[in-house]
């Protein structure tokens, strides 16, 4: 099975192999393989790539892209919640809940992109001081089992609107969730590179967090983690 998302392609991944399970009957939701350390480096040499073309765009052209992924999210809002139950044991009510928040995090933060950026200037002595902002650059994204769609999108779509591109590692417990979500923002029309997606246990996530091209970690979860 293509497990794996790197520079727009699906890939199997080349590492070891697991299964996502419904918690309450046990039913097998999705197979695959996680990614290498080899793998992990090609998704972050895809990122690398794929980073100053997105950063180069205007920023209305990402925010058009991030309200194409909200309409995407709102045609498959049933699919995914349902997902999001069957691979959490969450009942459906809550996991709709949780994909509107998805939707809604959207226009919440470019909401806030407005308000908190731009270039400001002011007198500094006999100088000028001038606050810009730009994107950081190639970060990873290590998301949760509890809120397999909420709290990852809630890294992502800033760091995609800020203008930076994304290494995506969700829980090995919901890489159904995390499927599903990636191929949204394909549908949507994201470059191929700007997100990637690398499924896998600890040893995915050792080598990306260990993986020098990363300039940036964002994760939710235990002292483990």
């Amino acid at each position: 099975m293509n497990s794996l998302y790197i520079a727009g392609e699906w890939l199997a991944g080349q590492g070891e192999a697991f299964q996502s399970l419904n918690p309450v009957t046990q039913q097998v939701l999705w197979a695959g393989a996680g990614a290498t350390t080899a793998q992990v480096e090609s998704a972050v040499q895809a990122a690398r790539q794929a980073f100053p073309s997105w950063a180069r765009r205007t920023l209305e052209e990402r925010i058009t892209v991030l309200e194409a992924f909200a309409a995407t999210l709102k045609n498959h809002a049933d699919e995914l919640a349902r997902t999001i139950g069957e691979e959490t044991g969450k009942p459906l009510w809550e996991a709709a809940t949780e994909v509107t928040s998805m939707i809604n995090k959207i226009a919440i933060s470019v909401q806030s992109y407005r308000e908190r950026t731009g270039e400001k200037s002011g007198p500094l002595g006999d100088a000028t001081a001038v606050l810009r902002h730009k994107p950081h650059g190639v970060v990873a994204v290590f998301g949760p089992y509890n809120f397999p769609g909420h709290l990852p999108n809630g890294h992502i779509v800033p760091a995609l609107l800020a203008g930076n591109s994304v290494l995506f590692k969700p829980s090995e417990l919901t890489p159904k969730v995390a499927e599903l979500t990636v191929k949204c923002w394909i549908e949507a029309g994201l470059p191929a590179g700007v997100l990637n997606l690398l499924q896998g246990a600890r040893e995915t996530g050792i080598a990306l967090a260990a993986n020098p091209g990363i300039d940036g970690l964002f994760f939710t979860g235990s002292s483990r983690t």
